[in-house]
């Protein structure tokens, strides 16, 4: 009964957002009540179970918060400051403005994993300079849209809080555990990103910008040093949940296990991120907190999204766990004699297949979990498996030909959107496929 709830899951998700078009939390709400009816006499039993494990989780509130942090951040000018700094770095090497454009979409993933919103910020800033500096309009505009994954291949996302919602409580994975080693696995993937601008650089024969066009590292970091405070805000709860300083406090001597335990990465950092952003930009909102009240009307839309799909994925969850989901699961791929390499990059090409027509957040709710199931029955620890899942996934706004990074930057690039689907896909699509089958396999060895 399991596999055939998660069959009826993601059966009902994807018909419902894919050909009927209907929003995802509308759809994933339906497929929580197809999911519950599986279990025929004991539907009103397992959809209680299912809403009252839903509404006692902290990733629900998490994944909204995420969004409120996400309009602050962006009210307060700070990620533009924090380019400049960027810029005085790269500023000098071939191609700069590729770099600074790397690095920004990376600081933005820090605080928000919408692939869109990550192409529209950073294109707006960096493909006119990229032009300026020489680059090709298809060469800015692809950059942009690969890049835009790094929303979803850094924490926090939605994506990683869906997955965390959908895979079985039984796996001992917790968000503190996720939001580390997808630090490490992100980091991966923007350090490749870094080598394919390296290599382009050099092919296409470019130059450094002007040195009058680059603020040094002292003035940019003395206009905008307060704009790195953000990192505290991810900083201050990593070493309080994981590591040296955690097992010193987790003494009984001290604050003890059981306190310290409680401390919730994954709640923390939207808060602090937000406090820190407001006292950072304070000057800069002075007067126009009616502006940022209208920003976070306009978002009303994605904290309903956000909100009740995580409660529908949890609640889901539940219901397929009770039903037996994992041991179902298990004993199938038990029956499957192919290699676990093999069987990973087939799970792992699935994953992208799926990203490709639907938005990363629907691909987690609809394979996510019975992939990360997948994996750790192969041997592969929970954490690693969820990691590359979520690398898999970031791969949306660069799969032709629906990602909707690819228009943006293409729109901004001024450049055909069909220029780009080629190289998006050598460059951006199969290559991640590669980092997050390496990932799952520990050739990339990541905290687990």
């Amino acid at each position: 009964m399991g596999i055939l709830a998660l069959a009826v899951f993601i059966a009902i998700t994807v018909i419902l957002n894919v050909p009927f078009k209907r929003p995802i939390a509308e759809a994933l709400l339906v497929a929580l009540v197809g999911t519950a009816a599986v279990g025929g006499s004991r539907f009103f039993e397992l959809l209680s179970a299912g809403v009252v494990s839903a509404l006692d989780n902290d990733v629900t509130f998490a994944g909204m918060a995420f969004v409120f942090m996400g309009v602050i951040v962006s009210q307060t000018g700070l990620i533009e400051r924090l380019i400049t700094i960027f810029n005085s770095i790269f500023g000098r090497l071939r191609g700069g403005a590729a770099y600074v454009s790397t690095a920004g979409s990376a600081a933005i993933g820090l605080v928000a994993g919408s692939t869109a919103g990550n192409a529209a910020t950073v294109g707006a800033v960096t493909i006119p300079w990229m032009k300026e500096n020489g680059w090709t309009s298809t060469r800015a505009a692809t950059l942009v849209a690969g890049n835009s994954g790094l929303g979803v291949s850094l924490p926090p996302n939605s994506t990683m809080f869906i997955v965390l919602a959908a895979i079985p409580a039984t796996l001992g994975v917790t968000g503190a555990d996720v939001y580390v080693s997808l630090m490490v696995a992100g980091a991966y993937c923007v350090l490749y990103r870094m080598i394919v601008v390296w290599y382009w650089a050099r092919k296409d024969g470019l130059k450094p910008a002007k040195a009058s066009h680059i603020l040094s590292f002292g003035n940019a970091l003395k206009d905008g040093w307060s704009s790195t405070l953000i990192f505290l805000g991810i900083l201050i709860p990593v070493v309080l949940t994981f590591g040296p300083l955690f097992d010193w406090l987790s003494a009984e001597a001290r604050i003890g296990e059981g306190p310290m335990g409680e401390v919730s990465i994954i709640v923390w950092v939207p808060i602090l991120i937000s406090i820190i952003a407001l006292f950072e930009g304070r000057h800069r909102l002075a007067g126009r907190w009616s502006q940022v009240g209208d920003a976070l009307r306009k978002e009303a839309p994605q904290f309903a999204t956000v909100g009740i799909s995580l409660f529908a994925a949890l609640a889901a969850s539940t219901i397929m766990s009770e039903l037996g989901v994992g041991e179902q699961l298990t004993s199938a791929l038990d029956a499957v004699d192919l290699p676990v390499p093999l069987l990973v990059l087939i799970i792992c090409i699935v994953a992208v297949i799926v990203a490709t027509p639907l938005s990363s957040t629907a691909t987690a709710a609809a394979i996510g979990a019975p992939a990360v199931i997948a994996m750790d029955a192969m041997g592969i620890p929970p954490v690693v498996a969820v990691c590359a899942m979520l690398v898999c996934t970031s791969t949306e706004g660069a799969s032709p030909p629906v990602g909707a990074p690819i228009y943006l930057a293409s729109s901004m690039a001024k450049v055909e959107p069909r220029k780009m689907f080629v190289p998006l896909i050598v460059w951006f699509v199969a290559p991640v496929i590669a980092i997050a089958w390496a990932i799952a396999m520990g050739f990339l060895p990541i905290p687990s």
